[in-house]
């Protein structure tokens, strides 16, 4: 029987709590292993712009525990069953309990993220009716999956321009007159031109791929994706079979014309990926489908105020047309024109109310609002990083504007906090002169329940104050 482990972020699990089948050193090594191989193709669906060529999904401990870290999902390995909930599904800081954590809550969390992040290829696709049941993130998967390929299907099939070289009865393309001499006039065979060209194809490597992924997940899933993957795989039934590998996917280059079948493409490769895992024992399923949840929180908050800003003003999302450094000059010669560039993670333009500098911080600091001053005072000194604080100080400086902003996300249940502390920093400008930079620390609601609407009009609310 499988052994499933719910556990937050940023958590040790130590060993004799691992799934036993977890524990020994080379099943670890195994496990390592695996996720270093879903680390390696994880742009598949997100880029995280992680520089590591090390996985970071898990650390591993010395002990040989392991520690959960930023990124949440479901890692089934061997059979046995880990799932990493964001650290904001507690109810407060200090909340360890994940009896009552369930996966549907998650994914129904993600779902709603994911449709406001624009740094994911991940689809977004209304398909909350179609998930009524599921519960696991590979079904998740499987039914975007299926429903993007539907959706290609209708509007059209994939066709592609192949070279072929065969031997023809009248001459096509390009004719190799020293095959034509060295073998056929040689051998008597004078009606036969073997003859190099380009035939538009439906039977290319992309639709081959996508049989085969087909082939491999469809005894994955329920009946009603069982059917429609049957409906594609008729259609694809002059398709060679063969079998496809994760790298056969970066063979296929897609053009302008057929921008809808790359996230096909993308989640083919992670599919072959996780179906077709050396580390599996007894034929026992492996599968890793994983998250991070900075970038979640802030392509979701990004998202958001784009929606909520609208025709209002300009938004920009990691903004990095200006550098840090403007010059470097040595013995009075400018020898560069500027370097460190600057991203911001949300920059807000809206004409006469100014330039809004936003940064989303994806860590627990505790609820602000009903705390004496003293309190306040005291979360804001010891829990907002020194670091953060430094970066968007530079940043609004540098933009010239004294509106600058920290985003932190609230726990689970959580009231809005209708005001925010401004910690106020005194700077000069390239003038000389002092100027005041407002830095406000507001906290945001993350968390999705049942009552989606509340949690979406919360969120507007806080975010206009934030402009008003």
């Amino acid at each position: 029987m499988a052994t499933i482990i719910n556990q937050f972020e940023e958590k040790v699990i130590k060993n004799n709590s691992l799934p036993v089948e977890w524990q020994s050193e080379s099943a670890l090594n195994e496990l390592e292993e695996f996720l270093q191989e879903n680390w390696n193709q994880r742009k598949a669906l997100y880029n995280d712009e992680e520089l590591y060529t090390k996985q970071q999904f898990l650390g591993f401990t010395s002990r040989r525990g392991i520690s959960t870290k930023n990124y949440v999902g479901t890692i089934v390995f061997k059979g046995q069953q880990l799932n990493i909930y964001p650290k904001m599904f507690r109810e407060e800081k200090e909340d360890d309990d994940t009896s009552e954590l369930e996966l549907n809550h998650l994914m129904g969390n993600l779902i709603q993220w994911l449709e406001y992040c624009s740094k994911f290829e991940f689809p977004y696709i209304n398909i909350k009716s179609e998930l009524k049941g599921v519960d696991n993130l590979k079904e998740l998967f499987i039914t975007v999956f299926v429903k993007n390929l539907t959706q290609c299907f209708e509007r059209s099939g994939y066709f592609q321009y192949e070279e072929k070289t065969e031997d023809l009865s009248s001459i096509k393309g390009r004719f190799d007159i020293k095959d034509y001499y060295t073998r056929k006039y040689a051998n008597g065979v004078l009606d036969k031109f073997q003859c190099t060209y380009s035939s538009f194809e439906f039977d290319n490597l992309l639709n081959r791929i996508i049989k085969y992924t087909c082939k491999k997940i469809i005894t994955d899933t329920r009946s009603s994706n069982q059917k429609a993957i049957r409906s594609i795989l008729t259609k694809l039934s002059d398709v060679e079979d063969v079998r496809c590998t994760p790298k056969d996917c970066d063979k296929v280059k897609l053009g302008k014309m057929h921008a809808n079948y790359r996230i096909i493409l993308s989640m083919c490769k992670m599919f072959l990926l996780n179906s077709t895992s050396t580390y599996t024992v007894d034929n026992a399923e492996s599968f890793c489908f994983l998250f991070p949840t900075e970038l979640l929180f802030e392509g979701f908050i990004g998202g958001f105020i784009q929606d909520v800003i609208g025709g209002q003003g300009k938004v920009k999302l990691q903004a990095s047309e200006m550098d840090l450094i403007d010059s470097i000059i040595i013995d009075g010669k400018e020898i560069s024109t500027g370097g460190f560039n600057m991203k911001h993670d949300i920059l807000c333009d809206l004409g006469d109310k100014g330039i809004f500098v936003l940064d989303t911080k994806y860590k627990q600091i505790q609820r602000l609002e009903g705390n004496t001053e003293q309190e306040i005072s005291h979360i804001v000194n010891n829990e907002v990083s020194q670091s953060d604080l430094y970066q968007v100080i530079t940043y609004a400086s540098k933009r010239n504007t004294d509106k600058a902003y920290l985003l932190y996300p609230t726990y689970r249940f959580e009231d809005i906090e209708t005001k925010a502390p401004i910690m106020k920093s005194k700077v000069k400008d390239k003038d000389g002169l002092e100027k005041e930079i407002n830095v406000h620390v507001v906290r945001l609601p993350f968390v999705f329940e049942d009552d989606i609407d509340k949690v979406k009009s919360n969120l507007k609310q806080v975010i206009k104050n934030i402009f008003d």
